[in-house]
């Protein structure tokens, strides 16, 4: 009986924590470890890669069918966006209802299904000393969808959060397109192995987008998750006082 009241009390204190401030925490912050995991895993690659170009080459390519690196940053990616479920998941729970918030954590979910997991597995680029196939078709297809989420995430959160939050998360938009575009026309020029600065202009892009995340999950846990003051609601709200009569 003892035993069984200890694992039941082992329960109640994992659903308490659940439930608790401290779990919504965790899960916001994920998106951090996502976007530092992805970085290390980068630029690891990219040291082991023998003769791979960092400024020339996309990162696709590290987790392209053909590359040495292949399973190691597949690993990372893979990972980096089940850090990102738990990171929409976390918003989800913070938001309310269908607000511009709750469907950035609705997206970020979406996400995760449609792109997050086959883009670059089942779905990965063909390396450059191999024949293209529809697997390359279907990655830029994945691409595509997954840039269209990112910038529907970034106009959502500019109506989520006003002030100076509402013209960074513009400007990032500007940089993800502007850098996008130049990162596809420099890409274009992969079948005769000469495609200059197309992984730098990508990696800007890229990098733009995991410095919004973490600044979304830092704007998250402040606004959604203050911790409540006596007397107050959330915020710390003065608590009323009675006026004589």
């Amino acid at each position: 009986m003892s035993s069984v009241r200890t694992v039941e009390s082992c329960g109640e204190v994992m659903s308490r924590w659940w439930r608790g401030r401290a779990a919504k925490k965790t899960l916001i912050s994920a998106a951090v470890a996502a976007v530092v995991l992805y970085v290390v895993g980068d630029v690891f690659s990219t040291l082991l890669y023998g003769g791979y170009s960092y400024l020339d080459q996309a990162i696709s390519e590290l987790s392209a069918f053909g590359s040495p690196v292949r399973p190691l940053m597949v690993t990372v990616i893979l990972t980096h966006n089940v850090l990102l479920l738990a990171f929409g998941v976390g918003v989800l729970r913070v938001a309310r209802p269908r607000s511009a918030l709750w469907w950035i954590g609705a997206m970020q979910v979406v996400e995760f299904v449609l792109v997050g997991i086959p883009t670059h597995t089942f779905w990965a680029m063909s390396s450059r000393d191999m024949a293209t196939g529809f697997n390359d078709t279907m990655h830029i297809t994945l691409s595509m969808v997954f840039s269209i989420l990112v910038l529907a995430m970034m106009a959502l959160s500019a109506v989520a959060y006003r002030g100076w939050f509402r013209f960074y998360s513009y400007a990032t938009m500007a940089v993800v397109v502007g850098f996008g575009m130049a990162s596809s026309f420099a890409i274009r020029g992969i079948e005769q192995n000469d495609t200059p600065w197309a992984g730098g202009f990508e990696r800007i892009n890229a990098y733009a987008y995991f410095a919004w995340l973490v600044v979304l999950a830092v704007m998250v846990i402040h606004h959604e998750l203050r911790t409540p003051r006596k007397g107050g609601e959330v915020g710390g709200s003065r608590p009323k006082v009675p006026i004589p009569a």
